[in-house]
């Protein structure tokens, strides 16, 4: 069967273009976010402007992390070489539903990072003088809250580098093709849509204990210890649709 690369280059393209579009909306307003406390904050505290640009800076840039996988990602559809017209439908459906898994898997790890980020600049203006254990804190709250877009950049390269060819499969029917499809796109849909929640669930956690941290920072240590309690519980249904995914990806047939 003949099969024309234009189909595979339609779904890159459209792969590429959601990746980075949905990462870019949540990476400005996240980062935007930072800024807008921070802005606040020196105000409040002029004399910890260095502090303050510091963390703003620093948190920003772990806020961004997602919109660079999901760049990276736009980057291989685009250039990676991946139009063998072998691939048939198999490969259409991976390269778009590789755009959907990282560009909807990158909002809500990067909503729940700008917050954790922003709460910090606000903690800093309230108690300038803890603000090192504050961007600490802060960095660790975020570092939690992507976790669940490296889930979400992995299934995205599976989809791109593991799917397999269908001139492989000669006496495949129609039903099958369909189901194979089907269930690649559903890969890309449940990891990307099952990021949203506990993405912005862990940064709520991290960004109300960084505010906590600028109001009572004795009690770091149960305030942190909450925190990890908190984010774990929170990363479990991310778990739960990165083990779906994998079984999409590879138990169906």
């Amino acid at each position: 069967m003949n099969f024309s690369t234009d189909i595979i280059h339609i779904a890159a393209f459209l792969g590429a273009g959601l990746s980075v579009s949905l990462a870019s909306v949540a990476s400005g307003i996240g980062v935007g976010y930072i800024a807008e406390e921070a802005s606040y904050a020196v105000m409040k505290q002029p004399n910890a402007k260095d502090q303050m640009f510091k963390t703003m800076l620093i948190g920003q840039a772990a806020t961004g992390t997602g919109g660079i996988f999901s760049l990276v990602i736009a980057l291989l559809l685009l250039f990676g070489g991946l139009d063998n017209a072998d691939g048939g439908w198999f490969k259409v459906t991976a390269l778009f539903s590789a755009g959907i898994a990282i560009g909807f898997g990158s909002i809500g790890p990067v909503f729940g990072a700008g917050y954790a980020g922003g709460q910090a600049c606000k903690s800093i203006g309230r108690m300038p003088k803890k603000s090192n254990e504050i961007m600490g804190n802060m960095l660790i709250g975020q570092a939690l809250a992507q976790t669940s877009s490296i889930f979400a950049l992995v299934i995205a390269l599976l989809l791109l580098y593991s799917t397999p060819q269908q001139a492989n499969f000669p006496g495949i029917t129609l039903g099958g093709i369909i189901t194979k499809s089907l269930a690649l796109l559903g890969a890309g849909l449940s990891i990307g849509l099952g990021t949203i929640g506990p993405g912005i669930g862990i940064g709520n956690v991290a960004g109300r204990a960084n505010d906590m941290l600028g109001r009572y920072p004795k009690q770091r240590p149960n305030i942190m210890k909450t925190m990890f309690l908190g984010a774990a519980v929170s990363e479990s249904t991310a778990i739960y649709s990165l083990v779906i995914s994998l079984l999409l990806l590879f138990a169906v047939k």
